[in-house]
């Protein structure tokens, strides 16, 4: 028992394999300004991301040093509304301690 095998040729045709290579390029020309102009967008908006980014850091920054600020400024206050509390109970109390002339 032989098996006999066909023999299928193969045929190459340069003028449509050439044609093809010819779409292809064409096609890669129409595509590249398409990619580069993703590319900048791409970069831009990278760009704008890190200014935000950047100008986030920097109001939080002036953020934190406000509040410390104002905390110090809340206690410098706090100190003198107790000085002077103090020093009027000083004085009541020795406005009180004084003979009355009636």
């Amino acid at each position: 028992m032989t098996t006999t095998r066909s023999k299928t040729t193969l045929k190459i045709v340069q003028p449509e394999i050439e044609q093809v290579e010819a779409i292809l390029q064409e096609a890669a020309k129409q595509s590249a300004p398409m990619v580069q102009r993703l590319a900048t967008h791409r970069d831009r908006i990278d760009l704008a991301v890190k200014e935000l980014e950047s100008e986030r850091f920097e109001l939080i920054s002036r953020r934190d040093l406000l509040r410390r600020q104002v905390e110090a400024v809340e206690q410098g206050l706090a100190m003198h509304i107790e000085d002077i509390e103090a020093t009027m109970r000083l004085y009541e109390a020795g406005l009180n301690t004084l003979p009355s002339n009636s």
